[in-house]
């Protein structure tokens, strides 16, 4: 099904992987040079993920060439379709924003006042690329000139949080955020529907929910996990939240050593 994504998706993994080990390999050294590198690493990987998941859901809609046997038929270039690009940018605006939107409610001092000068730009940026983003998907499908009630949240999310970004509603606008990623992500899988993946050389050649589903019996067993492991999940993911609830605080700097006292001379004789 989504052999038209392979690469995109071994670019993702390998993002993920460089992240991940950045994180423990930065501190094994105090090498400027050794935690530079690891830092760009994370840095690098970081971007590429948002990137590239925004860039292949939107070539989801946009289409690909996909023949009768449901096979990508294109190359790599084909996959950087200009609208997907533009949903890639998209969500790495959105998911930087959001990022800038939890340090600024997670932290204090030096890295929250950080926090709100970058959170303030990036939301006005994420506001623009997703008004973009929602008017070309209405042009890709065709068939309304009206938005949606779920991309109209995603516009009415994103500009709510630019303009608390600058306040002290941290958490307003953290939610506000999250919101306009789930809206805008949200709105691709509704415009998609019945179709899972859109074949530019041929309609008939679309793959929907019915011939791209797997069989009854693996969906009967994914479900079951699903049901079973989901609420774990989601109380593990609340509990981590709740231990770690309180704001991080940078360690109290030294304070300047006092000046030298001067010691009298000693009485000539």
């Amino acid at each position: 099904m989504f052999s038209a994504l392979y690469l995109a998706l071994l670019l993702v993994l390998a993002a993920l992987m460089a992240r991940g080990v950045a994180f423990e390999f930065k501190g094994k050294s105090e090498d400027p040079r050794w935690r530079r590198a690891w830092m760009w690493c994370m840095t690098i990987g970081s971007l590429l993920i948002p990137l590239l998941i925004g860039v292949g859901l939107g070539d989801l809609l946009v289409g690909l060439p996909i023949n009768s046997s449901h096979e990508f038929t294109g190359n790599f270039f084909d996959l950087l379709t200009p609208y997907g690009l533009w949903s890639g940018l998209t969500l790495l605006s959105l998911c930087l924003f959001h990022g800038a939107t939890f340090l600024k409610m997670r932290t204090t001092d030096q890295v929250r006042e950080r926090a709100r000068a970058l959170a303030g730009p990036l939301g006005w940026v994420a506001s623009a690329l997703v008004v973009g983003f929602v008017i070309w998907t209405l042009t890709v499908v065709g068939n309304t000139d009206v938005p949606g009630p779920v991309q109209v949240l995603a516009v009415i999310a994103v500009i709510f949080a630019a303009r608390l970004a600058s306040t002290d509603s941290d958490g307003w606008a953290f939610t506000a955020s999250a919101v306009a990623i789930a809206a805008t992500v949200g709105s691709i899988f509704i415009e998609l529907y019945p179709n899972v993946m859109i074949s530019s050389t041929n309609a008939a050649y679309n793959l929907t929910v019915n011939n791209a589903a797997s069989g009854h019996y693996a969906l009967t067993v994914m479900t079951i996990v699903t049901v079973i492991l989901f609420p774990i999940v989601l109380i593990y993911q609340g509990w981590s939240f709740y231990v770690f609830r309180a704001r991080v605080k940078a360690p109290p700097s030294q304070p300047d050593p006092p000046p030298p006292t001067a010691v009298p001379a000693a009485p000539r004789a």
